[in-house]
């Protein structure tokens, strides 16, 4: 069985963070042990949440003894960082993974920001970029975070287009809008692709955490990154057509974690 590093944000009753990341893995048959960068009771959109940035010691303490127990890690994702120190010990952990599978993927989710706000303290969104995100094999940001990362704006899909084919690594981008239509545009070695569907008024938290832990269990479990990216897209899009219908306040993964492995696709479109 593969194994994936999952760090991330807990929060014991939000459908976010590592709860979604990890269920993915597990639900494509991918073993996730979880790091948690935060402890807290609920998702700060709702409220005051409870709980604290976990204290890098106790982080620290807790790879030292998964370390100990020598197991063959496949990936490292990396989503929520709390602080600086949370940045560098995953990217301590990513070396510490490379050194024992060279082959193992890093998952880059830079959690910063969206729509011109940062959700994070500014040297910690510069640390994800200095400390986290030039280790990654695949980031999957949204736009605006890409666009931070690049330092580089752009107005239309065609921009970041000229943006991916300028920059060093695959990427999945979501959150990108191309004729009526929002989606993720993926960079990978067969080329561009976007997978894009309708637009929400609104969805519920969790959806890009999802995108990710989907995204690298189908790739650890032998598929290309162009379908990856479409199975993982089209899944998550599912799911928030069953939160909208159904006036779900968080992200439906247990309900509808069916379309994990049996999704309804999305069309896809290479782009030139």
């Amino acid at each position: 069985m593969k194994r994936a590093i999952v760090i991330s944000s807990q929060v014991a009753a939000s459908a976010v963070g590592a709860n979604n990341t990890a269920f993915c893995l597990r639900r494509l048959g991918v073993d996730a042990i979880v790091l948690p960068t935060t402890l807290m009771g609920r998702h700060p959109g709702w409220g005051p949440p409870g709980g604290e940035v976990t204290p890098t010691k106790i982080l620290s303490d807790m790879w030292s003894g998964i370390a100990a127990q020598n197991l063959q890690i496949d990936a490292v994702i990396t989503g929520y960082m709390g602080s600086v120190e949370n940045t560098e010990l995953a990217n301590k952990i990513f070396s510490d993974v490379k050194s024992k599978n060279p082959s193992a993927l890093i998952i880059v989710d830079p959690v910063m920001g969206d729509a011109g706000k940062l959700y994070v303290p500014v040297e910690v969104a510069e640390a994800i970029m200095q400390n986290l995100t030039p280790k990654a094999d695949i980031i999957t940001p949204n736009s605006w975070e890409f666009s931070q990362i690049i330092r580089r704006d752009f107005d239309d899909i065609h921009a970041l287009k000229s943006a991916l084919l300028d920059y060093s690594g695959c990427a999945l981008v979501t959150s990108v809008k191309h004729n009526e239509r929002i989606g993720a545009l993926s960079y990978h070695p067969k080329g561009l692709t976007y997978i894009g569907h309708e637009a929400f008024q609104t969805v519920p938290n969790g959806g890009g955490d999802a995108v990710t832990g989907l995204l690298t269990g189908h790739i650890m479990t032998g598929k290309s990154e162009e379908d990856a990216a479409r199975r993982s897209v089209s899944t998550v899009f599912g799911m928030m057509q069953y939160a909208v219908t159904q006036d779900t306040s968080e992200f439906p993964l247990t309900a509808c974690q069916n379309l994990i492995s049996a999704p309804d696709l999305l069309k896809m479109d290479r782009l030139h």
